[in-house]
């Protein structure tokens, strides 16, 4: 392998576990939404 492929397939490695590893930071550091309030919940 060159070089150049060498530095390549590193830059594109980096790139994609970069990109995953900050997909999953905001997926689980997202604010949970506010509860549904039941005021209008009525049940028979």
């Amino acid at each position: 392998m060159t070089t150049a492929g060498f530095l390549s397939m590193v830059a594109s490695l980096v790139f994609v576990v970069t990109l995953c590893t900050w997909c999953y930071y905001r997926v689980l550091t997202a604010p949970s939404p506010p509860a549904e309030p039941f005021d209008e919940f009525h049940s028979a």
